[in-house]
């Protein structure tokens, strides 16, 4: 698939979940945020002494790590999507800090901001979408200032998943997926792209299958049998790695706190 067409593709499958976007993450999490507690606690530290600063999220979709981010810290903010129902969404959500914010309807390849612009970037829930991750890095290091933060948060492979079946999984239940890393990965993608790592935390949480199929699989047209069928071809370890159930799994999402590195 092309690097347009892919990105078609993710445009209009997240406007067709807008709407329901929330209700199905409040779901999944098993909170009213839409994010565990302790992601929400280890973003917010990672931010803190952002107040008055111009920070910038990409791939801000409906809002939910913006909005206790505004709460807390007060910073003013930019969010950039590539989906114009959830950026709809998000204004709704973040009218009471409408003075503090804008939102614009962009592409994380191609960021339409000056050298330096940002203290601070957040992009979360996201980069497996990228096809090519590392010129979105190079954008982010441009648009940040010297030392600016950036923090990176999405679902990782397990650690020890040599053979990717977390990317098999979801490849079998979304077309627009391109790549989970490991966190190890991640963090050396980082590192080789002008990001020095201060600080990573990984979250364990449950997810059903059904839930899978629910929040993604059925924007694809994907039936049940389809998870059924990948789960039973998972090796014993591969089930090991993600405890997994007839029922459920064990997802891993991991947040990366960054820093920009400085010129030589």
């Amino acid at each position: 698939m092309s690097a347009t067409a892919r990105k078609r593709l993710i445009q209009e499958y997240y406007s067709r979940r807008a709407k329901n976007y929330d209700k199905q993450k409040i779901r999944t999490w098993k909170s009213k945020q839409g994010f565990g507690d302790e992601v929400f606690s280890k973003l917010i530290n990672s931010l803190t002494g952002l107040e008055g600063k111009p920070v910038l999220e990409v791939c801000m979709g409906t809002g939910r790590t913006s909005l206790p981010f505004l709460r807390k810290i007060s910073p003013w903010l930019v969010g950039l999507d590539l989906s114009k129902e959830m950026l709809k969404v998000a204004k709704e959500k973040m009218c009471p800090f409408k003075e503090r914010i804008s939102l614009i309807l962009g592409d994380a390849e191609n960021l339409p901001f000056g050298d330096g612009a940002f203290d601070a970037l957040i992009c979360t829930s996201a980069m497996h979408y990228f096809g090519y991750p590392e010129k979105s890095l190079a954008e982010f290091s441009r648009v940040l200032r010297e030392k600016g933060v950036f923090v990176y948060g999405d679902l990782a492979l397990h650690e020890l998943d040599e053979q990717g079946f977390l990317d098999r999984l979801e490849r079998t239940v979304s077309l627009a997926h391109k790549n989970y890393f490991r966190p190890s990965e991640m963090r050396k993608m980082l590192e080789d792209n002008g990001f020095r790592a201060s600080c990573a935390d990984t979250v364990a949480y449950r997810k059903a299958f059904n839930y899978l199929i629910e929040d993604k699989g059925r924007y694809f047209g994907v039936k049940p049998e389809a998870i059924n069928e990948c789960v039973r071809a998972a090796s014993p370890d591969e089930r090991k790695l993600y405890s997994m159930s007839n029922d459920e799994i064990t997802l891993f999402y991991t947040l990366i706190k960054t820093i920009k590195k400085g010129k030589l």
